[in-house]
């Protein structure tokens, strides 16, 4: 699933408790994480796929905050 879709299908006390578990505030994910405003850390990847229960992976992660796109070859040439 898109990240941001993911945040956007919570409601207020989802999206708190998501914030916790990735150990940010939810003002902080409901704009610079949504929107991909700001370059994440390494550990805010992995927790934001983590703490998804499953729906986000990393490579979803990554792909929303532009580090790999979706259509990048998964084998070297």
């Amino acid at each position: 699933m898109n990240l941001r879709d993911y945040i956007s299908n919570m409601d207020k006390e989802k999206l708190k408790a998501y914030a916790k578990r990735c150990r940010i505030a939810d003002s902080y994910l409901r704009l610079h994480v949504k929107y991909a405003s700001k370059d994440p850390s390494v550990s805010l990847i992995k927790s934001l796929a983590r703490e998804s229960d499953g729906c986000v992976t990393i490579s979803e992660v990554l792909e929303h905050f532009g580090i790999m796109d979706d259509d990048s070859p998964s084998e070297a040439a």
